[in-house]
């Protein structure tokens, strides 16, 4: 049964990001609905990135508010936001290169893991959590098809399945709002085609609401439900991948022309 509910999970009202004189972020405002993918695109520098920053709280808002299911992000510190369901992945990898697969994979349970020095003291509660990790940890890999790569070190595997590798490490954590940084980038032709299936599986299996940042135009008008369109960090439109094609504000700042 689906218990998504109808309406936004993710609420960006007026946020501005200012670096000194410059304004990464100017009055952004749109709502991602619980269970829908959103995509994110606009030039290089139009500001994507800085929003994922600000909601996963590596960047703080100047000035603005962010809710999620009606709770504020902003307020929250860094260490906070993945045990309230917000998880992300990288432009660039960062994984842990001396680690197998599935310790990768199993950092990403930190917020699931509850104990503290005192329980640490009851016989079998560390052997007991490990385990429990674990199985979570695997159970991510399987429905990814990267459990034969678990006990394989992340440097020995093509660039591809260390892509795969974050987002599973992303998804093991339970989250309700996943945040894809460029998750196409590297990837060939086939990888991409077979991401996005992954990520509209994922999305349905795991209850997922997904933010997607990326260039790669295919994919994101493939399997997005709706798109902002940002440009030096303004919003200039925002639509379904048909409507937002067809903008000339979009085709002018990003899209171009196909003729």
């Amino acid at each position: 049964m689906d218990e998504r509910a109808s309406g936004p999970l993710l609420d960006v009202d007026g946020v501005c990001v200012r670096f000194g004189g410059i304004t990464a972020l100017d009055d952004l405002s749109f709502a991602v609905d619980d269970g829908e993918i959103c995509g994110l695109i606009g030039p290089n520098g139009a500001g994507k990135t800085t929003m994922l920053n600000v909601l996963s709280r590596v960047y703080d808002a100047t000035s603005g508010a962010v809710t999620m299911a009606g709770q504020d992000l902003l307020g929250l510190p860094p260490h906070a936001i993945s045990g309230v369901g917000v998880a992300r992945t990288f432009q660039n990898l960062a994984l842990f290169p001396s680690m197998t697969v599935l310790e990768n994979v199993m950092v990403g349970a930190h917020n699931l893991c509850t104990g503290n020095w005192v329980t640490s003291l009851i016989p079998g509660y560390i052997a007991r959590a490990e385990r429990r990790t674990t199985e979570q940890a695997m159970y991510v890999l399987q429905t990814l098809g990267l459990a034969d790569d678990a006990l394989r070190k992340v440097t020995d595997l093509p660039f591809g399945t260390m892509k795969r590798v974050e987002f599973a490490r992303a998804l093991v954590s339970r989250p309700r709002l996943l945040l894809l940084d460029e998750p196409a980038n590297g990837l060939n032709h086939a990888e991409v085609t077979a991401l996005g299936e992954l990520i509209q599986r994922v999305r349905a299996e795991f209850a997922l609401t997904v933010l997607l940042v990326e260039h790669h135009m295919r994919l994101v008008m493939g399997i997005s439900d709706h798109v902002v369109v940002l440009n030096f960090g303004h919003r200039i439109a925002f639509g379904t991948p048909e409507h937002v094609q067809q903008d000339p504000e979009v085709i002018s700042a990003y899209l171009g022309s196909a003729a």
